[in-house]
């Protein structure tokens, strides 16, 4: 690999040896002489045809000699250049060297010599190749003498060429592929940074591939890209790479950060490599996602593109000239790309001496909404029939919109049975005024309804998770987490998580998202189980809150976001409960373990109460509270008080008429809460996923749809007390209520630091 096409150096150490030899073959040295031999050949460009030239300097030194009479002789340096084939010619043009060894050794140890390459007889680029050599010739005094010997050259390219300096000359080899580097800065880091990600972990970056992505251009993956100089291909790659960013990260990903932003992509489009001109389309194939495309700040765009526009210029670029791109730190070293890490912030708990331990109480199934959405499925002609998920949030203007993942669209056949043509769709909205239900999706190009987030590849889909309204440069909107799963088998669960985003919608048009930006998703974490605002969490962050996904005994993981925009994802903190607030995803700690893979977090009386299914069992009916006086917890729970509502359907002696129903997602709706009284929601499902006429969710289509539970949450009848004292002391001991409840009860705050 070479650094650029414009300097070329040759260094070797030279010996002369002189004999004097009998007639019988028997030879003496008799002197000798030795000197260092330094070439420096630079490439030249300029306005002018005659700017299509080499200069050479020949330098010698570090003479040493044994015999006087031995720089009567002369040293001659000639350069020669010669023509490939019937190639143009190039011309020497300017003398080289021929003086006695006592002139060069006394200090004018070096000679100048130009070549040219004329452009008779070329068209369009007028491209022109030629090696140079080198050769030093001693010629004995007073006798016709000589000893000659050639250095092989480099080749040169001259081009006149529009993309470049008008006219000029550099050194090129075809098997050497240059090197673009860029130089990581606070002009150009999302720019760097994406060329990075999209070297060192293609599969991470976006669109997502139904095979295993492949980019080239990095210099260890030996892969070098080629510069295309096709403006309507390279303008086709770009098509594409925009097409990418609109489908992906929403029509609106321009300027919905609050700054601009453009489409980035790797490889470039003025490349062979690029978003379209890439495309594996042999032996039939479809072609697959061997690009990324990212939506990144446009002034680190400009700032990148302008780096690389200079290297097509400086390096005289040609069409399918070879390069690499190398990303490297201020100090040439290579860049590593990675999120801070280490403590954010430390810890600070808060004292709520005064919160009660509280139980559900009264707990009462069919709870209001859940008749309003069985009367609507019946008559819908083509909205939402059944779904899972069930989050809820309250719009700026007042209605309740639920957030679903995988929804059956209408209509219903006339006897209420689901005929098997009916619509999966993998997310929808429902919004509610009241009693009316409306339902929102997005829109396919033939006009039926679709997804709002379409698959990125075959076999991939987004299923939801909570959402908050944000306030993004002064424009509320809402914010919805997704989480992009992937089949990798033929079986029922067969399929595994890939990563996160976060969409945000105009909440005066719900139908597509804005914007999508990635949330952090390295170490598997399913963030967006639960979100809980910053204008309810008491300290201006919004809480983000994931589960370490198992069988059984899922684990919480815990984020944070100062404000409401989710989407900037730079400033999330991750809860270590034994280190601190951490900058770095993978440097959060698992806490309560138990909740499932979606839950709620909400605040109660000064504290916060965590609710969710059990996951200590697999396909628990059981919904449990935890209590904790801070958003992040420690959450513990009160032994033998701690059932909220026991889960009626799942089981073999549940209330499904065949026993494979399974129920999940018990999360509480703020929304609904009238005093005491909460209303919480859950998703029943059924193992029978057959598409037909007699399978579960066609002969019943009520299985797949939500139960809504109301209860009181009420001070404990004992009156006992969460009594924490300092956070050090939390950390070690375990909380023991001020007042201990009556006789034979037990009190286990589990994961309760004191």
């Amino acid at each position: 690999m070479i650094a650029d096409r414009w300097r070329w150096c040759l260094q070797d150490k030279i010996e002369y040896g002189w004999y004097r030899c009998t007639i019988i073959g028997s030879c003496t040295k008799v002197g000798s002489l030795s000197f260092r031999m330094s070439v420096l050949a630079t490439g030249k460009a300029g306005p002018a045809e005659s700017d299509r030239s080499v200069e050479a300097w020949f330098i010698l030194d570090q003479w040493d000699r044994d015999r006087e009479i031995l720089t009567d002789n002369t040293l001659e340096i000639e350069g020669e250049c010669h023509r490939y084939g019937s190639g143009p010619l190039c011309e020497r043009s300017v003398d080289v060297g021929k003086q006695k060894l006592s002139t060069w050794m006394n200090g004018n140890g070096y000679e100048w010599v130009k070549f040219t390459s004329p452009t008779t007889g070329l068209t369009g680029e007028m491209i022109s190749e030629f090696p140079l050599d080198f050769v030093l010739t001693v010629k004995q005094n007073g006798t016709n003498k000589e000893y000659s010997d050639t250095y092989e050259g480099p080749n040169v390219r001259c081009d006149s060429s529009n993309a470049g300096r008008r006219h000029g000359c550099g050194f090129a080899d075809d098997k050497i592929p240059m090197i673009h580097r860029i130089v990581h800065s606070a002009d150009n880091k999302e720019y760097a940074e994406h060329v990075k990600q999209a070297q060192s972990d293609p599969d991470k970056t976006m669109p997502t591939s139904a095979q295993t992505k492949s980019i080239p251009g990095s210099p260890e993956s030996l892969k070098p890209l080629t510069y295309l100089t096709n403006k309507s291909a390279s303008n086709a790659n770009g098509r594409k790479a925009i097409a990418a960013c609109q489908r992906i990260w929403g029509r609106g990903y321009a300027t919905s950060a609050g700054y601009a932003r453009e489409c980035d992509e790797f490889p470039y489009r003025s490349t062979h490599q690029g978003a379209k001109s890439g495309e594996d389309t042999s032996n039939g194939k479809d072609g697959f996602n061997h690009f990324s495309a990212k939506p990144i700040k446009a002034s680190h765009n400009n700032s990148g593109g302008t780096t690389l526009g200079n290297f097509y210029s400086f390096q005289r670029m040609l069409e399918s000239d070879e390069f690499y791109v190398h990303v490297v730190t201020s100090t040439g070293a290579d860049f590593i790309a990675g999120a801070l890490a280490g403590v954010a912030a430390p810890i600070s708990y808060s004292q709520c001496e005064s919160a009660a331990l509280v139980e559900a109480v009264d707990a009462r199934p069919n709870a209001w909404p859940e008749k309003t959405f069985n009367d609507y499925a019946k008559v819908t002609p083509d909205g939402w029939t059944g779904g899972d998920s069930t989050y809820s949030v309250t719009l700026p203007d007042g209605r309740r919109l639920w957030l679903f993942s995988d929804t059956f669209l209408g209509p219903l056949n006339s006897n209420g049975t689901r005929p098997t043509s009916a619509p999966l769709i993998n997310q929808s909205f429902v919004s509610q005024v009241g009693d009316s239900l409306t339902t929102i999706t997005g829109r396919a190009e033939d006009g039926t309804r679709s997804a709002f987030m379409p698959p990125s590849a075959p076999n991939h889909w987004y299923w939801l998770g909570d959402g908050q309204i944000a306030t993004i440069s002064g424009k509320m909107v809402l914010q919805v987490v997704f989480h992009e799963w992937y089949k990798f088998g033929s079986g029922m669960w067969d399929f595994g998580f890939k990563r996160g985003v976060v969409a945000t919608f105009d909440t005066d048009n719900l139908t597509e998202p804005m914007s999508i930006a990635p949330i952090p998703s390295a170490s598997g974490v399913q963030w967006g189980a639960g979100v809980l605002s910053a204008d309810q969490s008491k300290d201006g962050y919004s809480y983000i809150y994931g589960v370490n996904d198992s069988p059984i005994n899922k684990k919480m993981r815990i984020a944070r976001v100062k404000g409401t925009d989710l989407s900037n994802t730079e400033e999330w903190q991750f809860f270590n409960s034994a280190k601190g607030w951490m900058y770095g995803e993978t440097e959060g700690s698992d806490e309560t373990v138990g909740v499932a893979n979606e839950y709620s977090v909400t605040p109660y009386d000064g504290g916060f109460i965590l609710l969710s299914q059990d996951s200590t069992e697999a396909f628990s009916g059981k919904i449990r509270i935890w209590q904790g006086c801070d958003p992040f917890g420690p959450f513990g729970s009160w032994s033998g008080h701690d059932t909220v509502y026991t889960m009626p359907e799942p089981g073999p002696f549940g209330t499904c008429e065949d026993g494979n129903c399974f129920a999940y997602n018990a999360h509480v709706h703020p929304s609904l809460r009238q005093g005491d009284r909460w209303t919480l929601s859950y998703n029943v499902n059924n193992f029978d996923s057959r598409v037909t006429a007699d399978g579960a969710h066609y002969r019943d289509p009520t299985i797949y749809r939500p139960r809504f539970v109301s209860f009181r949450l009420v001070e404990s009848s004992s009156r006992a007390k969460l009594n924490f004292s300092t956070a050090n002391q939390r950390q070690k001991e375990v909380c023991i209520p001020r007042d201990r409840p009556a006789a034979g009860e037990v009190i286990a705050m589990q994961k309760v630091h004191c």
